[in-house]
């Protein structure tokens, strides 16, 4: 093991004591070296130096390496497609890409992050269902949509395939493609709600514009209106739930999301000042997906340099942004989704711990669990990474899963180098 994170006594013990490593909470304060953080069963109990502990306590020796609040990924996808295209999300059978999906998910626990955000697909829900059974091990937390909400012609609904095929309550196909509710209208819009809320959804995902990988829309396409969008979201609030709404390229639609009570706006390639403002006077999250258009950026096409003004005008007024990657489109792959880190220091104005805090604070709260994690505080669940290195001098050493020395999940080891 390149960093040897040292352990004593089993890894079942009540108490654990991470010591000597350098510190990165997540809250975007400075870096601590020579650290303690005392873990009791699930959550941190305390953080500081030279902590009274249980001398029962297994010590993790973090000395000479990084301990930082696990990565989360505010938008993935567990579709369990391989290549993205439209004919193998048609004619594989959905079951293979639900195997697929778990292959997924323990690859994005092996590279560090322990909490996903999955923004449409009921492998999701299975596998989410899976580790709460003890079923399935090795995953990160999920937190899962299901069924996202689209108007007809709308993102998520496909037009290569006839409307009953589409949607996942008339399919006669049930295929990688159908994980959709298509409803128009309020009456409708509640109803398709109520339904992704049985099958066991933890926010709402609607599409209020089109999109880039629609073959009918476009990302400039207004979708759903202001009274559909409210309905949503106030059937959603009425069990506790929140709506996240896949925005690309449109202000009206942006804003429109917002006033209409979205909490998150994802991809959020165009905004303006009175955009951003609103968001932060609503408390609304912009979650980044840098990744899938990092080609447009680095071959200086329109859609990159909109996406680049829009995240260093929302990072410049301080409003709240999360990582995201897009993951299972085919575009790029699980385990690389630290790449999204690197992007936003390189092109969009982030420092290194800005980015970090992203993928930590800013990620838990675009999931709507950040007052149970995504910092390093005592009452948090105890999602912590130990690093070999220092990501702050490099943000592109958490890409490597080689780096990610352990892996700490609700204060159980789920991985430990060797």
């Amino acid at each position: 093991m390149k960093g040897d994170v040292g352990m004593s006594k089993s890894e079942t013990g009540k108490f654990k004591l991470i010591k000597g490593g350098t510190l990165i909470d997540g809250t975007g304060a400075g870096p601590v070296s020579g650290a303690d953080i005392l873990i009791e069963g699930s959550t941190i109990k305390a953080v500081g130096k030279d902590l009274n502990f249980s001398p029962e306590a297994e010590i993790i020796d973090a000395t000479g390496m990084t301990v930082m609040p696990g990565l989360i990924d505010s938008h993935v996808h567990f579709r369990g497609t391989m290549k993205g295209g439209v004919l193998e999300r048609v004619i594989n059978p959905r079951e293979l890409g639900l195997i697929q999906s778990i292959s997924d998910a323990k690859t994005m626990l092996n590279a560090g992050y322990t909490t996903a955000k999955c923004c449409g697909s009921s492998n999701a829900l299975f596998l989410k269902q899976a580790v709460a059974e003890g079923i399935l091990s090795g995953a990160p937390r999920i937190v899962a949509a299901g069924y996202w909400l689209s108007q007809t012609f709308g993102h998520a609904d496909a037009p290569y395939l006839p409307l009953e095929y589409v949607d996942i309550r008339t399919t006669k196909h049930p295929s990688n493609v159908s994980n959709s509710l298509i409803c128009d209208g309020v009456d409708e819009c509640i109803k398709a709600t109520r339904y992704a809320l049985r099958a066991g959804a933890d926010f709402i995902k609607i599409s209020t514009t089109g999109g880039f990988s629609s073959l009918g829309d476009r990302p400039t396409d207004v979708q759903y209106n202001l009274d559909e969008i409210k309905a949503i979201v106030d059937t959603a609030a009425q069990v506790g739930k929140c709506v996240t709404a896949h925005c690309e390229m449109s202000l009206k639609a942006a804003k429109q999301s917002i006033m209409g009570g979205v909490k998150t706006v994802d991809h959020a390639l165009l905004t303006d000042d009175e955009c951003i403002e609103l968001a932060m006077e609503k408390d609304v999250v912009f979650v980044s997906t840098t990744i899938v258009f990092r080609n447009a950026i680095e071959a200086g096409r329109d859609v990159g340099k909109k996406l680049m003004d829009s995240y260093k005008r929302i990072h410049k007024a301080g409003a709240t942004l999360a990582t995201g990657t897009d993951t299972g489109l085919g575009v790029n792959s699980f385990g690389q989704n630290a790449q999204e880190l690197e992007l936003l220091v390189k092109y969009c104005d982030f420092s290194p711990m800005d980015a970090i805090v992203a993928a930590t604070a800013n990620g838990a709260k675009a999931c709507f669990i950040g007052d149970s994690t995504g910092t390093i505080e005592p009452g948090k669940y105890a999602d912590i990474i130990i690093v070999n290195g220092n990501p702050l001098e490099d943000i592109t050493i958490l890409q490597n899963a080689e780096n990610v020395e352990m892996v700490i999940l609700e204060g159980n080891i789920a991985k430990q180098n060797q």
